[in-house]
């Protein structure tokens, strides 16, 4: 079953919930029920902050909020409310007379006031994850056309439950035996009526001009969605955004916020301090360590592993890691593997606990390398792969990190097919196209909860 119009009213029953239960108990708990919780002023002060409110929330539209809405999303839109409306709260004493709140309070009733706001929104937001997961309060789409963007969207809608959509099928121009090809674009509307369809997917570059013609019948006479993909091609990994010209609607191409220098100061600054701080804290006495459980092991000579790797703009970098491998003519070609004869014994210790990556930090600190970026790879690699993935010289457009956004999606180590590197590629480029300051964040915590743990893919 599905209720989505119930979210909305029962999303906005809450909030106004919420905001007066806090707001009158504030009153009466500050003033030491002085006057009563109820007597004329007070009643007016209940009005205008309500409409207020309300004013404050159809300007923000908190509740129309989509399946693909982030929690970041979340998070800001009430942010902006509360900070929009505080201003309108304290209008009210500046025109009548009215004792009540301390103003040394007011300072921690609107942090409350936003903590216990977003944690009702996202108990709701969770409670509708785990209810689709279950298979309820769901969408069923098909998707119009058959190439790679729309098999892409397929591929997002079977491995995302908690955003309850139920792929349906594909349409095309000509009978196809492909899988999950459920008839042509003349069999949309019957296929429309039998299994109750709500969203229809246009991938623009696999149509003609006549399904056109047949999805404004369709949506003419039965109550479907339409989402329209546009094939951006070499565009993708970039943001875009809709805009209007006159009566023309036009998708800007949007550069990755990387390439503004204000951003990539803060990267950098951030970097900076921060391997400073682990070269200062960790390295000082790590890099003695190391050198004498090698000698005490007998692994002589350098303790550092240096290779060339590719760095940003494609340009080489001398990586630096501690040796955790027996000198070998395969060192700058061949992958490591699992149970890879090279490793030493305590080598083997190094990379499980990724404490061979350490040393990065020192590229890093040289401005080589950020904290957070997508890996480098060996340079045979680099050339090798350019040839195999598309769009995969894009990630070299900023520093490689030594963590990235596809390591903490799981995707580390060895690749053993094509596929393991298209995923990385994938989280890559949303890496660059969608930077910001907190996704730094969020994937360096991610990282160090993966090295508590532990991750069987490091080896």
């Amino acid at each position: 079953m599905r209720y989505s119009k119930y979210i909305t009213t029962f999303s906005a029953i809450g909030d106004f919930l919420i905001f007066n239960l806090l707001f009158i108990f504030s009153f009466c708990y500050l003033k030491h029920f002085e006057y009563g919780c109820i007597h004329r002023n007070a009643l007016l002060f209940y009005i205008y902050i309500n409409l207020s409110w309300g004013v404050t929330l159809s300007i923000f539209q908190p509740y129309s909020i989509e399946r693909e809405t982030s929690k970041k999303e979340i998070f800001y839109v009430y942010l902006k409310s509360v900070i929009f409306f505080l201003p309108l709260f304290l209008l009210f004493f500046q025109i009548i007379s009215f004792n009540y709140y301390p103003r040394s309070q007011v300072k921690y009733l609107f942090p409350i006031f936003l903590i216990v706001l977003l944690t009702w929104r996202y108990s709701v937001y969770f409670v509708f994850i785990l209810y689709r997961r279950a298979g309820y309060n769901f969408r069923n789409v098909i998707i119009v056309g058959n190439n790679e963007t729309g098999n892409e969207l397929k591929e997002y809608f079977i491995k995302n439950p908690w955003a309850g959509y139920h792929f349906k099928g594909f349409f095309t121009f000509n009978n196809s035996n492909k899988k999950d090809v459920k008839g042509t674009y003349q069999d949309i509307e019957a296929f429309i009526i039998n299994n109750k369809i709500d969203e229809i997917y246009l991938v623009s570059s696999d149509l003609s001009d006549d399904v056109y013609k047949i999805i404004n019948k369709v949506i003419g006479k039965h109550s479907v969605k339409i989402r329209f993909v546009p094939a951006l091609g070499h565009f993708s990994f970039m943001s875009v955004k809709l805009i209007k010209l006159d009566s023309i609607h036009v998708l800007k191409i949007q550069e990755s916020p990387l390439m503004f220098w204000y951003n990539r100061l803060i990267k950098r600054l951030f970097d900076f301090l921060f391997s400073f701080l682990i070269i200062l804290i960790i390295l000082s006495w790590l890099i003695p360590l190391v050198a004498l459980i090698n000698i005490i092991t007998g692994n002589k000579g350098n303790i550092f592993f240096i290779q060339l790797r590719t760095g940003v703009n494609n340009k080489p970098f001398k990586l630096i890691k501690f040796r955790s491998m027996y000198k070998n003519a395969e060192s700058d070609t061949k992958q490591v593997t699992k149970n890879d004869i090279r490793i030493t014994t305590f080598g083997k210790f190094l990379r499980k606990t990724s404490i061979d990556e350490i040393p990065q930090f020192i590229n890093v600190f040289k401005g080589q390398m950020s904290v957070v970026g997508p890996r480098p790879h060996m340079l045979n690699h680099t050339d090798e792969y350019k040839n195999m993935v598309k769009k995969f010289m894009i990630r070299h457009s900023i520093k490689p990190g030594i963590t990235g956004y596809s390591q903490v999606r799981g995707l580390r180590g060895e690749i053993k097919r094509i596929r393991d590197l298209k995923n990385r590629i994938k989280y890559d480029l949303y890496y660059v196209e969608n930077w910001t300051f907190n996704l730094d964040m969020k994937i360096i915590l991610l990282t160090i909860l993966k090295l508590l743990k532990g991750d069987t893919s490091a080896y």
